[in-house]
């Protein structure tokens, strides 16, 4: 769990998930040029869950109480999920 000034206590999270993808252009597409969903992977802060979804936030600005590059996710669409941890680095000794 991170903590955030301003916020309540959040997880930091690597999330597997499919989207559906389209081509780009996306008019007179051959059968070769077809595509398939693609796979993301997400790192972020798991400001929400709920039972449809979840809402991963790339940043958050503590002193306005907002956050920056969030996405909502289908829980559907989530093949996996893992908190992120940090383990403290232990401190140099003075040799």
């Amino acid at each position: 769990m991170v903590s955030i000034p301003g916020t309540d206590v959040v997880k930091m999270v690597l999330v597997e998930w499919v989207d559906s993808c389209e081509p780009d252009p996306n008019a007179e597409v051959e059968r070769h040029e077809l595509p398939g969903p693609q796979r993301i992977y997400q790192c972020g802060f798991l400001v929400k869950e709920d039972g449809d979804h979840i809402v991963v936030a790339g940043a958050s600005k503590p002193q306005l109480e907002t956050f920056d590059y969030v996405i909502a996710i289908p829980r559907c669409a989530v093949v996996n999920m893992q908190e992120v941890v940090f383990e403290k680095a232990a401190k140099k000794s003075k040799s």
